[in-house]
């Protein structure tokens, strides 16, 4: 029993440092306004306007010294909340650079020795504004500052100590904005959506669908178009964490990595995947260990997340850029035209086709505009010299009547059907030549076999032809 009883006391004592083994308790003392940073090797920190806490095997905290010059105590306060909101953290292996949100004064932490590297004035006209390095200088584009949203570009001169304006040479200038997602890598700052105040609209604080880039080597602004409408992204969150190179975005159940340069979008979901991250914060990497707080009702925690959690996932995957689709009624236009087009080709086709052909069908014989009405026998006789070429007279007679009579009767009857066909056919094609024609059979001088004079098809349909190949 007392066994139980010490195990059960030492694991109460743990559970603050440790929960579910990726979760630490934050400092009893920290307060509530903190920046939380990662230092240059590794190790977690949160950064307060007199300490500086930093977890090793624990948490333990040093005095924070400033430079009394040009960071006195009344500049501190003057600079507003302490927290991750109000500073934007650029992290390398000698210091943490802390930028003020708005523009204006940079801050520069060594071990726990903060100073100011500027000589500006607080400026709060850049709100928001998306901040990167690029071969070592300090640039803010955008932002939000007293009632507009800047569309230009600031630097931080290292000698002057002061903001200057970067004068683009572009005639494309995008609209000012804010909290747009933002990554710069080779020479190109890349700008992904953002929010502003329309001018045409009464709306306030409305999205952005465009994307770009501005070179910093040519000095100019490139529109890379639309956003696709598809990407899962709701809301504007801190980061500065790069993954393989790739600009990363967290959520709570969501994870986006950006790949600009191949315009695409790894998105990693799953239900509670940081599940309480606190967005407000930034998430840090670190030997394949991602690093963000956790807060929740209660209580905030430092939370260690393994890459390799990530890359177990299977991701969703987006084009950034939005290829507009054909609408389907002008698909559907595109089409019936193309069509229309192609009946009338295949109209004109037909009709020239049909010139100076004589056909027949089940009824009637045909020749160019006219036409006439024909008996079954007459034409049974026509589609038989059509498919065979020639009709002996014993054929004939057998389609003429089924009756039996003697031979000059037949004669007769032969004469006086043929005789009704050349007729109609005359009168339907104006030629005074016979259709039919009687000849002797080649085969036995005592027969007759009957062949025609003219090339006679049968009639075929439009619809049948339209579709010929």
């Amino acid at each position: 029993m007392k066994k139980f009883f010490k195990v059960l006391m030492i694991g109460i004592f743990l559970m603050p440092l440790c929960l579910s083994g990726q979760d630490i308790l934050l400092p009893s003392s920290l307060p509530s306004e903190y920046i939380f940073s990662l230092g240059p090797n590794g190790s977690p920190t949160l950064i307060t306007q007199n300490k500086v806490f930093t977890l090793k095997n624990k948490w333990t905290f040093t005095s924070l010294e400033r430079d009394t010059i040009k960071l006195g105590s009344n500049l501190i306060k003057s600079l507003g909340p302490f927290n991750n909101e109000n500073f934007i953290l650029f992290n390398n292996s000698e210091e943490t650079k802390l930028v003020l949100c708005g523009g204006g004064h940079v801050l520069s932490l060594k071990g726990n020795f903060l100073s100011r590297i500027d000589d500006s004035v607080i400026q709060r006209n850049q709100h928001k504004a998306s901040t990167f390095f690029y071969k070592g200088r300090l640039y803010m584009y955008g932002g939000y500052g007293f009632w507009t949203f800047k569309n230009y570009i600031t630097y931080l001169d290292k000698q002057t100590g002061q903001w200057e304006i970067v004068l683009p040479k572009s005639k494309y200038i995008p609209p000012g904005r804010w909290r747009a997602i933002a990554h710069s890598f080779n020479d190109k700052m890349y700008i992904l959506g953002g929010r502003y105040n329309p001018s045409e609209s009464s709306q306030k604080d409305v999205p952005l669908n465009d994307h770009f880039y501005f070179d910093l080597k040519t000095q100019e602004f490139i529109s890379l178009g639309k956003i696709n409408p598809k990407l899962p992204i709701s809301s504007y969150v801190v980061s500065n964490t790069r993954i393989n190179g790739k600009k990363a975005y967290f959520q709570n159940d969501r994870a986006n990595l950006f790949d600009f340069q191949k315009d695409t979008l790894k998105s990693y979901y799953k239900k509670g995947l940081f599940n309480n991250i606190n967005t407000k914060k930034p998430v840090f990497e670190f030997n394949d260990t991602l690093f963000f707080i956790k807060k929740t009702s209660q209580s905030e925690f430092l939370s260690k997340f393994p890459l390799n959690v990530l890359n177990k996932l299977t991701p969703e995957l987006y084009q950034i850029s939005y290829k507009k689709p054909i609408p389907f009624q002008l698909f559907l236009t595109i089409f019936f035209v193309l069509l229309a087009c192609w009946m009338a080709y295949k109209l004109f086709v037909f009709k020239d086709f049909l010139k100076g052909l004589v056909l027949y069908d089940e009824n009637r014989i045909y020749f160019e505009e006219k036409s006439a009405l024909l008996s079954p026998e007459q034409i049974s006789v026509i589609e038989t010299l059509h498919l065979h070429g020639q009709l002996t007279s014993l054929e004939l007679n057998k389609i003429i009547t089924s009756k039996k009579f003697v031979k000059s009767h037949f004669t007769a009857l032969r004469i006086q059907f043929l005789k009704e066909i050349n007729r109609i056919y005359k009168n339907v094609t104006g030629t005074k030549l016979n259709l039919i024609y009687e000849v002797k059979d080649p085969n036995d001088k005592r027969y007759k076999v009957y062949k025609i004079t003219q090339q006679i098809s049968p009639k075929e349909s439009f619809i049948n032809f339209l579709f010929k190949i």
